[in-house]
């Protein structure tokens, strides 16, 4: 089972301090067993929301925010894409989540792939091309935690729309998820986790599906998610953030 974790921002990913070497050797340590099975496809971290914006569109016209954006714990810090068993096991896993990060204080959102209309997801954050990399995050709503299936010219114009810019180059992944009901999300407390069940009320928080573009810069992104043909464009939101490269968190 694929899902995704979210790994929910704190003061320290909003103010850009890079891990400490005591953090990346326990966060390396702890994936090591799925990374050696091959079941970790993906772990990004997003730059602070005061270099990101927000796009929402109202009656087909893009209104653009520049964040920061008010609450560390309403955006998200990191992306990680894993091979699971079920969301229990995925929980269990969890439980263990290094209380070097956050100083023990992370809170991590577990999520089902899948988009409800049926497009498949595709692609890998880390494939390489020119270019700064994006992550365009579709914000939830009512109607996408009630599990809506678009219309199915919009899911064709959307598949298209993958197919193009995964030929062009510049659209490197996409992942749909599944509303928030199946999710869970367990989050630490002095080193001490809890695990709460979905579904989550704050849905201007959650996440509904996400695409990796490649851009010379956030205004090409922008341009990039006014051109995508987002279910119920009409009202979306899509918050664009920055993915750290490696050599900027890690050296060269």
């Amino acid at each position: 089972m694929k899902i995704v974790l979210f790994r929910r921002g704190d003061a320290d990913s909003e103010a850009g301090v890079k891990p400490w070497p005591e953090l990346v050797q326990a966060m390396g340590d702890y994936f090591s067993s799925l990374e050696a099975e091959g079941r970790v496809y993906a772990g990004e971290g997003l730059k602070p929301s005061s270099q990101a914006v927000r796009v929402t569109f109202k009656d087909g016209k893009a209104v653009v925010t520049d964040g920061p954006f008010a609450e560390a714990r309403e955006v998200i810090a990191g992306i990680s894409l894993i091979d699971v068993p079920d969301m229990e096991a995925a929980a269990e896993w969890l439980k263990q989540w290094p209380t070097e990060d956050a100083h023990g204080n992370a809170e991590i959102e577990i999520r089902d792939l899948g988009c409800p209309g049926g497009l498949p997801g595709f692609g890998d954050p880390a494939t390489a091309g020119e270019g700064r990399r994006y992550a365009v995050l579709l914000l939830s709503t009512d109607a996408a935690e009630a599990d809506f299936i678009p219309p199915n010219e919009v899911l064709a114009k959307m598949a298209d729309a993958n197919r193009r810019g995964q030929e062009a180059g510049h659209l490197i992944a996409g992942e749909g998820l599944k509303s928030s009901r199946s999710g869970k999300r367990v989050k630490f407390t002095g080193g001490k986790p809890q695990v709460i069940d979905g579904p989550f009320a704050e849905v201007k928080e959650l996440v509904a599906g996400f695409w990796i573009v490649r851009a010379a810069s956030i205004a090409g992104a922008i341009t990039w998610a006014e051109s995508y043909p987002f279910p119920g464009k009409e009202w979306a939101t899509v918050e664009i953030r920055q993915l750290y490269e490696q050599e900027e968190l890690f050296g060269p």
